[in-house]
Parts: structure tokens; C-alpha cells; sequence
């Protein structure tokens, strides 16, 4: 089940996209406002239908601080003939956008495309020595369970989401708990250390690298 947010301030819309989308096997997380997004986080949502015409922080201010610290995929509805909010809204980072008023049905076919080529772009392959069991939450480096608390084990998970790249503090955050790192938290970097050291207890090599001023890699094949 994909995980969308939508963020909204006509509760009408906010209602109708919620049913249709959970009918079609979406599990869906709606909001009326920026600050009741940026208040809550992402959390472990998928992508996120985004209006612009908010009050307060509107929709463009958010796409922008969205994309500070998350390259997730993000669709703007904007008014039909706000052809400068279009413009603006993917000049920020938006990957797609729909006029309103708009067919549930055709933003319903964006976002499985948007969703399918955001996944076509994703390696799907993980090191080879690690294999994840996610239904019962295991995890095994060269057919060894490793003995990981369940904090841990969500790094891990986190970490596999994406092969080859070094990963930030603040997307770690995000996925982990749906909010970005202050700059005095270090529980990240505490969480890594420990799962760095039960990986190293398996490899010669250094297991997760950190990389400065850019994050973490999961370094081990």
C-alpha cells in the first residue's frame, strides 16, 4: 500500500481525495495546512499532493522547505489559470502539477506514473552480504542474524533505501521520525555508531562510512 500525504485547507477536497485514494489502495495522511505538515513531518509517506493556494505558508513556501531536506515526490494543484504558480511550483522542485478543478481519476493515473518512474530511478538491487527479512523485522549479514534492537533495525532499513548514496542527518531523521535533526541531536549519529559497530563485527572493511558535511553510506557488499 503507497503512502501519500495531502495537504489542503478545503476540507471538502481533503475528504473526497482521501476516500477515492483509500479505495484505490492508498494509505493517505491529510492536512489543512503547511504548519500542520511541517508540525507532524512526513513521516514515511511516499509522495505528497500539495495545493497551493494555502493560508499562511502557502503551497509554493512549502514545496521549497520540502525540498530542503527530501527529494520526495510532490504534485502542486493549483488554480487552472495560475499558469506563474505552475511555473514557480517546478522551478522549486514539484515533479508534476494539476489544475483545479481537476478528475480524481487522472490525478489518480499521475500519481501511479510519478510513483512508477520515481521507482524505475531507484536500484532495486541491496549488498549482497545483507538480506532483510521485513515482515518479521530480521536482518542477516552473510546468513548471520544480527542481533539489532528495533532502532537499529530501522536504520538499517533506512540505510537500504539508498544503495551508493551517501545518505544526510536530516533525511535519516525524516524516515526514522518524520522530522529533521536539530543541530544539537546526535541521537542519529549515536544510532549509527551502534549499528556500525554490530556490521563490523561481520566485515574487515568500515561497514557504514561518514562522509563530511554529507552523511552517511552504507559502504558494505
Amino acid at each position: 500500500m503507497h503512502r501519500v500525504t495531502l495537504v489542503d485547507d478545503d476540507r471538502d477536497i481533503r475528504e473526497l481525495l482521501s476516500s477515492y485514494l483509500e479505495k484505490n489502495g492508498f494509505s493517505v495522511v491529510a492536512h489543512e495546512s503547511a504548519e500542520a505538515l511541517l508540525a507532524r513531518g512526513l513521516g514515511n509517506a511516499e509522495l505528497v499532493i500539495l495545493d497551493v493556494g494555502l493560508p499562511g505558508l502557502d503551497g509554493l513556501e512549502l514545496c521549497r522547505e520540502l525540498r530542503r531536506s527530501s527529494d520526495i515526490p510532490i504534485i502542486m494543484l493549483t488554480a487552472a489559470s495560475d499558469d506563474v504558480d505552475r511555473i514557480l511550483g517546478l522551478e522549486l522542485g514539484a515533479d508534476d502539477y494539476m489544475g483545479k478543478p481537476f478528475n480524481p481519476r487522472e490525478l489518480l493515473a499521475r500519481i501511479k506514473a510519478l510513483l512508477r518512474r520515481v521507482n524505475a530511478r531507484q536500484p532495486t538491487q541491496v549488498p549482497s552480504a545483507l538480506r532483510v527479512d521485513s515482515a518479521y523485522r530480521l536482518a542477516y549479514f552473510n546468513d548471520i542474524e544480527l542481533d539489532l534492537t528495533g532502532a537499529e533495525f530501522d536504520l538499517l532499513q533506512a540505510l537500504l533505501k539508498y544503495p551508493g548514496e551517501v545518505v544526510s542527518r536530516d533525511q535519516l531523521s525524516l524516515d526514522l521520525k518524520g522530522h529533521t535533526a536539530s543541530a544539537f541531536d546526535r541521537s542519529i549519529d549515536t544510532l549509527v555508531s551502534r549499528l556500525r559497530s554490530k556490521l563490523a563485527q561481520h566485515t574487515e572493511i568500515d561497514p557504514i562510512k561518514a562522509v563530511r558535511g554529507k552523511g552517511y553510506l552504507l559502504a558494505v557488499a
